[in-house]
């Protein structure tokens, strides 16, 4: 003896942007087609599609963003390797200074502060 089982389907409601005829499809199916961008027809004949499916546009949002990050990877690299250069430049400059070189005139001197203050007053401002 064979038992029946009550199976409730959730319809949903659509309508043809060509002819307007209104029907009712199963969302399953139609969460597919949309999942998917497969195409299907109206009860008059006419193709319908969605343009872009949800995963299509999940993949293009996920590629813009891996993007967006390599940029900013990328912009991150070229900062650190700016700063590791000036800090450099900064630590060569002091330790020629401190030996008495004149950054200006590349010249060694005993008073560098004195030459400093006298021959190049405005340097540090």
């Amino acid at each position: 003896m064979g038992y029946a089982l009550p199976v409730t389907v959730q319809m949903t409601e659509m309508a043809c942007g060509e002819c307007g005829i209104q029907f009712t499809v199963p969302e399953d199916w139609r969460a597919e087609k949309q999942r998917t961008g497969n195409g299907w027809y109206c009860p008059n004949g006419h193709s319908r599609v969605y343009r872009e499916s949800d995963e299509e546009r999940m993949r293009k949002a996920l590629a813009e963003e891996r993007q967006r990050h390599a940029s900013t990877l990328a912009r991150l690299n070229e900062a650190e390797a700016s700063e590791r250069k000036a800090q450099a430049e900064i630590k060569r400059i002091k330790k020629r200074t401190a030996a008495g070189m004149c950054p200006c005139c590349n010249r060694m001197f005993q008073q560098l502060a004195r030459h400093m203050k006298t021959k190049h007053p405005n340097h540090g401002a």
